[in-house]
């Protein structure tokens, strides 16, 4: 090896050394694309049909409303197109029923209802610079939780929990806002986007003498930071 060549390697592993954060900013660039979003969701009414101590019946669903988080990690090995993705959210609604349980023929049952969904979502998208449609598919776990519950019959308590398997289908795009924004003077840029997203989420619940087959249909508008 050349004087010229030796010294050049030795101001390289200096620099390397000395200077951390430079092989800090090229590792994610080299592994792929990390994705930190928050959004807010709705819930869409509907009709579910509801098993009430016994009797099967059809429920009426309100509109909820709620917001959520997402981590996605995008590698570069898949060429940034397909990712996982960990998701949670919360959000509120209401059912109402008829409760024609136990020979009542003219009441109705009611209960406030809290739900908070845990999912890992495989996603599939177009890497475009400025727009990036994607959909994907996601399984996990729900919790529902009734909050004061007026349904005749039933031995209620202020609240009843039920854990649920739960899986949910998934489309989208995000926009680009900013390709290159330096925050807290990092040296690698960082991309702003927003996103629409459409999710068909399913679940099956089951409390105290109440069992509902859970499907939900949510529209998303958030907010997002590509490193």
């Amino acid at each position: 090896m050349g004087l010229h060549s030796l010294v050049r390697s030795t101001t390289l592993l200096s620099l390397l050394f000395c200077c951390p954060s430079l092989t800090d900013v090229a590792f994610p660039a080299e592994f792929g694309d990390i994705e930190l979003s928050g959004y807010a969701l709705g819930r869409l009414p509907g009709d579910q049909d509801l098993f009430n101590q016994g009797t099967m019946v059809s429920a009426s669903v309100q509109q909820g409303f709620g917001a959520g988080f997402k981590i996605g990690v995008f590698p570069a090995i898949l060429k940034r197109i397909v990712g996982l993705e960990m998701d949670s959210n919360v959000h509120g609604t209401a059912l109402s029923f008829p409760n024609i349980a136990n020979g009542r023929n003219n009441e109705t049952g009611r209960s406030d209802l809290l739900m908070i969904n845990t999912t890992f979502n495989v996603i599939l998208r177009y890497p475009g610079e400025r727009i990036r449609p994607y959909i994907g598919v996601g399984i996990g776990w729900s919790h529902a939780t009734l909050l004061n519950p007026n349904i005749a019959g039933r031995d209620d308590r202020d609240f009843d929990s039920a854990r649920a398997f739960t899986h949910q289908f998934l489309g989208g795009t995000q926009v680009m806002l900013t390709p290159h924004l330096s925050l807290f003077n990092a040296q690698q840029d960082i991309a702003v986007f927003l996103f629409g997203e459409y999710r068909y989420l399913s679940s099956n619940y089951h409390w105290e003498g109440l069992a509902v087959d859970f499907r939900s249909h949510y529209g998303l508008l958030g907010i997002g930071l590509r490193f």
